[in-house]
């Protein structure tokens, strides 16, 4: 099955819904291309408003993961960082909470039982450090 992501937004969030299987090939460069896609969208939002992009990624309905998958989840969560974006992780399966735990991957991410723990353990939409909104 291939990966399907989902975009969504709540309250300044941006939400990626992933279901299926995040593997080696197609799948894994699907995600990574999604995570580009939405940094490239971030840098636009912090240059013209100054808002750092925050993501959370709703693993619900991933039902596999492998080392390629776990290695995109890493790109994903630098790749944001050099962005000054965050990335939250949230509803994992048994599963691949197993497979993060395993990798010892758990104490890197942020995990939230949740969508809605993972959004209110960001704060307010705050300017991003060292950037002056643009004035129209």
């Amino acid at each position: 099955m291939a990966i399907e992501i989902k975009e969504n937004e709540l309250r300044g969030i941006i939400v990626l819904e992933l279901s299926g299987r995040l593997i080696l090939g197609q799948e894994s460069m699907d995600f990574r291309g999604k995570i580009k896609e939405v940094l490239e969208k971030s840098d636009w939002i912090r240059e013209r408003w100054g808002w750092n992009t925050r993501i959370i990624l709703d693993l619900r309905d991933l039902s596999f993961i492998d080392s390629a998958g776990l290695g995109a989840l890493i790109a994903a969560r630098t790749s944001a960082a050099n962005r000054g974006a965050g990335i939250k992780l949230a509803n994992l399966t048994k599963k691949i909470h197993d497979a993060l735990s395993i990798t010892k991957l758990v104490t890197v991410f942020d995990v939230y039982d949740s969508v809605e723990a993972a959004v209110n353990a960001y704060s307010q939409a705050e300017p991003a450090a060292g950037v002056a909104p643009v004035q129209t």
